[in-house]
């Protein structure tokens, strides 16, 4: 399916505003944290993982555009991954805020900051106490949004102690 570009819908697309986190995996199993905020923005690559449908790049946005307008539209399927709920996009948003505003290098220092700052109740969702081997529970954020955090961030787990568990609060 091809669909021809149109400059005002163009410019439709481009002012709707998101703020979703989509997990996604390609045909090898490798997994992708998307963050959308802006349709337009994304990559070839992120357009072909979330929306299979579309022969060109902008056939694809406009596929998505009507998904997250609600438009439904024939033999289009839906988009692909798991979507984050609109509760964990907004907490795992917020703790990456924190590490880029404060130019952050690690996830410890951003947990020692909310710590500090006694900010752990606005993240109720991906907040847990993590063991680290030390039979300590550190404040932390759970495994599964650790792994969104550091594609978000860019950064690699860092060469701390591995987590031997972890338990929501």
């Amino acid at each position: 399916m091809k669909i021809g570009y149109d400059a005002g819908l163009y410019r439709e697309i481009a002012s709707l505003h998101l703020n979703e986190i989509v997990q996604v995996e390609n045909r090898k199993g490798e997994r992708t944290t998307i963050h959308i905020t802006n349709i337009t923005k994304l990559s070839w690559r992120e357009l072909q993982l979330l929306m299979p449908e579309g022969a060109d790049r902008f056939t694809k946005m406009i596929l998505l555009f009507e998904r997250h307008r609600g438009i439904t539209v024939k033999l289009v399927s839906p988009v692909r991954g798991q979507k984050l709920t609109h509760q964990e996009t907004a907490e795992i948003s917020a703790y990456v805020r924190i590490f880029r505003e404060n130019e952050f290098r690690v996830h410890s220092q951003v947990n020692n900051y909310i710590t500090d700052n006694d900010l752990w109740s606005a993240f109720p969702t991906i907040r847990s106490l993590n063991d680290h081997g030390r039979f300590t529970e550190v404040p932390g954020i759970q495994p599964k949004y650790f792994e969104v955090a550091c594609e978000l961030t860019g950064i690699s787990s860092g060469d701390g102690l591995p987590l031997d568990a972890f338990r929501k609060y």
